[in-house]
């Protein structure tokens, strides 16, 4: 009987240490930095194209050598879609009088083995001068590599008396595996202001009754394959522009009755009926609600976009309970409060204003 009451104290503490832990995600909206800064000195832009490199196959059949050939035209389409992508996306852009397409240089910035190469300076500097532009964006290297797989299986066909039936069949599938890299080269400063690469696979099958004609079966490869490679330019530009993030915080929906309360006005979008609750709990004598509750006021006022008052919060959440879950958000914070900075800086700077 001693037993049983145990178990039942043991099981009724362990409810309250859950009850006193559970909590709830709220999703925070926010503003990054742009990944890429650029002085605003930087008016005109040049863009050059690089070399198109494609990894071929070691086995030599003439289905692989026909694809191989069909991919080197295809590669060198989606390097210059990929580059009007770039084009469009600065050319969108209000902080730049002028976007030049450098046409008429195939550059030597890389061999499939030397990626590291890179333009001189007094390369660089020609080209600047000759286009009259302030800085050149680079596609150092375009590398593209299809693997082919074949395989038996069937298919259903018409016979003559037009009903369907299962006949041997070859299943063709290829996977695309599309590399570019991107430079962007600041000849005033002799900087190289960013250096990024890309990467997409793109797969596409089909059957038929022998190999060449599964190939030929194949739909929108070529599309797929041009629209992705435009996306990367459009996408590489877009590194240039401040982009929205969803940052995803907890808080704290139990402990006690306050808090459950409190709970249920966030439930219904009434956070600062919540808020009113959880400064009640904010002088609770107890160190580990009164944290916990300051810890909630931290995340609303980031929620609210008032980092300096989170921090406070945050801090103080601290001081009362040293919880290593405050101290992690505390950095968060301090992380979040200097991309902020950043993202003010760049839009004082850089960004026209509105």
């Amino acid at each position: 009987m001693k037993g049983d009451y145990i178990s039942v104290y043991l099981l009724l503490l362990l409810l309250i240490v859950v009850g006193c832990s559970t909590t709830r995600n709220v999703d925070i909206q926010t503003l990054e930095p742009a990944p890429v800064s650029l002085s605003d000195t930087i008016k005109r832009i040049g863009i050059i194209g690089g070399k198109v490199h494609l990894t071929e196959e070691k086995e030599q059949t003439g289905l692989h050598q026909f694809i191989y050939r069909e991919d080197q035209r295809l590669a060198i389409e989606a390097r210059d879609a990929a580059i009007i992508g770039l084009y469009n996306e600065l050319a969108a852009d209000k902080r730049f009088d002028t976007i030049i397409l450098i046409e008429d240089i195939v550059q030597n910035e890389s061999d499939s083995e030397l990626q590291g190469n890179y333009l001189n300076w007094e390369t660089i500097e020609a080209l600047c001068h000759e286009h009259m532009v302030d800085a050149i964006f680079s596609m150092a290297y375009y590398d593209s590599d299809t693997r082919v797989s074949l395989k038996k299986t069937t298919m259903e066909q018409f016979n003559l008396l037009r009903v369907k039936e299962k006949v041997a069949a070859h299943q063709i599938t290829l996977e695309t595996l599309i590399e570019n890299g991107w430079r962007i080269y600041d000849p005033t400063n002799k900087l190289l202001i960013d250096e990024f690469t890309s990467n997409n696979q793109i797969v596409s099958t089909a059957k038929g009754l022998d190999p060449y004609e599964a190939l030929q079966a194949i739909e929108g490869r070529t599309e797929n394959i041009l629209e992705q490679s435009t996306k990367t330019g459009s996408s590489y530009g877009a590194r240039l522009q401040p982009y929205e993030h969803s940052i995803t915080r907890e808080y704290y929906v139990k402990c006690t009755p306050i808090f459950e309360q409190a709970g249920t006005f966030t439930s219904s979008g009434d956070w600062e009926s919540a808020a009113t609750l959880w400064k009640k709990e904010a002088d609770n004598p107890d160190p580990k609600i009164n944290g916990k509750a300051c810890y909630n006021l931290a995340i609303l006022n980031e929620r609210n976009h008032n980092l300096t008052s989170a921090m406070d919060w945050a801090t103080r959440a601290y001081s009362q309970y040293q919880s290593k879950k405050f101290a992690a958000y505390i950095e968060a914070l301090k992380f979040r409060m200097k991309q902020n900075d950043l993202l003010q800086l760049q839009q004082s700077e850089s960004f026209p204003s509105k």
